[in-house]
C-alpha cells in the first residue's frame, strides 16, 4: 500500500534533518580534535560540541577508552535517527527501519564470526545494549548457536533466515563469513529497492531508488577494486561477490569490473561520479567516500522527501564516524596527525 504523509508532516521532518545535519562536524571541527594529545582529550572535545554534547552527558571523559568511546559515537547516530523516525510517527512505515535493520545484520554477522572463531563472551560483550530493545531479533538468544546450523535455527520466522538458509556450513559447524555477509546485504537492498517501488510514489520513488542504487555501486567498486588488487580476482569472480540487485539493468559500472588490473581501475574511478576527490590519493576509501559525502549533502540540500533526506542523513552520519574514528586512532597510538588530513574521508 501506498504511503499517504501530510505535505506539513513531510515537510517538517525534511526540515528538522537538515537542522540536525547542520550540527555535523566541520574541517575546523576535525582541525581541532587533530590538536588533541590522548583519548580523553578527545571525548572532552567531543562532550564540548553541540553535535555530540548529549550522547557524553553521563560520562567522565576522563575516563573513556577508545572502544567506549566509539560506541558513544555510534548510539549517538542511532539515536538521532530514532527520533526523526518517532518525530512525525514515520516509524509506522516499515521502510523507516532501514537503520535497525542494518544494525542487525551486523549483530548476526559478529556471532558468524564468534562461532568461525571459537570466542566466547565476544558475541554478549560487543552487543550494542540499546539493539536489544528496538529489535524484533531475540538478540541475546542468538548467542546460544554453537555451530552456523543452530543460529539459523534461532533466526527462523526473521527476515535473515530465507538468505542464511541457503548457505551451507562445513561438517564442523564453520560457514564462508563473506557468502554471508554479501547474501545478508543483498537481501536488505533488494528490500530497500521493494518498499521504494511498493511505498512511495513519483519523484520520491526515483530519488530513493537512485541514492539506494549510489550506496550499492560506490560500494561494489570499494570491494572489486580490493578483491583486484590484494587477491588478483578475475573479473567473473569479481562479478559473483559483489551486491547484485536482482533485474537491475546493466551499466557502464559493469566496463569497471572487467578491467584487468587495479590502476586501471583507479583511473575508471577518477573519472567516474564516484572518485571526484580534491586530493592526490590512492586510497579508495578515501576518494570514494569522499565523493559519496558531497553528493549525499547536495541530495540533502535539495529533496523534499522525508524518506530521501533521512537515508542521506544516515549515510552522512556514518561517514563522519568513520572519520572521527579514524582520528581518534591516530591519536591514540601517537600517530602524526599532521599526515591526517590526505586520508581522511571528508575534509
Amino acid at each position: 500500500m501506498r504511503a499517504t504523509l501530510e505535505c506539513y508532516s513531510t515537510n517538517a521532518t525534511v526540515a528538522k534533518i537538515r537542522a540536525m545535519h547542520g550540527r555535523m562536524f566541520t574541517a575546523d571541527n576535525y582541525r581541532e580534535l587533530m590538536t588533541k594529545k590522548s583519548v580523553p582529550e578527545c571525548a572532552e572535545y567531543l562532550s564540548r560540541t553541540e553535535r555530540y554534547r548529549s550522547a557524553f552527558k553521563d560520562t567522565d571523559p576522563n575516563t573513556i577508552h577508545r572502544g567506549y568511546l566509539e560506541e558513544l559515537l555510534n548510539k549517538a547516530n542511532f539515536d538521532d535517527y530514532i527520533r526523526v523516525c518517532e518525530f512525525q510517527g514515520l516509524d509506522s512505515i516499515p521502510y523507516y527501519r532501514f537503520l535497525i535493520s542494518r544494525r542487525e545484520i551486523q549483530c548476526i554477522l559478529l556471532m558468524i564470526n564468534n562461532i568461525n572463531s571459537e570466542l566466547e563472551n565476544s558475541y554478549l560483550n560487543s552487543l550494542p545494549g540499546y539493539m536489544i530493545r528496538r529489535s524484533k531479533v531475540k538478540l541475546l538468544e542468538l548467542s546460544r548457536a554453537e555451530t552456523f546450523d543452530e543460529l539459523v535455527k534461532i533466526l527462523k520466522g526473521t527476515p535473515y533466515y530465507k538468505p542464511l538458509s541457503k548457505i551451507k556450513a562445513d561438517p564442523d559447524g564453520k560457514v564462508d563469513y563473506t557468502a554471508c555477509e554479501l547474501a545478508l546485504r543483498k537481501d536488505d537492498f533488494e528490500k530497500l529497492i521493494k518498499y521504494a517501488e511498493d511505498v512511495f510514489i513519483g519523484s520520491e520513488e526515483r530519488e530513493l531508488k537512485e541514492i539506494i542504487y549510489y550506496e550499492i555501486d560506490s560500494t561494489n567498486i570499494i570491494n572489486a577494486y580490493r578483491m583486484k588488487k590484494y587477491f588478483g580476482y578475475s573479473a567473473e569472480k569479481i562479478k559473483n561477490s559483489i551486491i547484485n540487485i536482482s533485474g537491475r539493468p546493466k551499466g557502464r559500472i559493469q566496463k569497471y569490473y572487467e578491467l584487468d588490473t587495479p590502476e586501471q581501475m583507479l583511473d575508471w574511478i577518477e573519472n567516474s561520479k564516484f572518485g571526484k576527490c580534491d586530493r592526490d590519493t590512492d586510497v579508495i576509501e578515501t576518494r570514494i567516500m569522499q565523493a559519496r559525502y558531497r553528493w549525499l549533502s547536495h541530495v540533502l540540500a535539495g529533496t523534499t522527501s522525508a524518506p530521501v533526506a533521512l537515508y542521506a542523513f544516515v549515510r552522512l552520519c556514518y561517514i563522519e564516524e568513520k572519520n572521527l574514528v579514524h582520528i581518534i586512532e591516530a591519536i591514540r597510538y601517537g600517530a602524526d596527525t599532521s599526515v591526517l588530513e590526505k586520508d581522511m574521508l571528508i575534509f
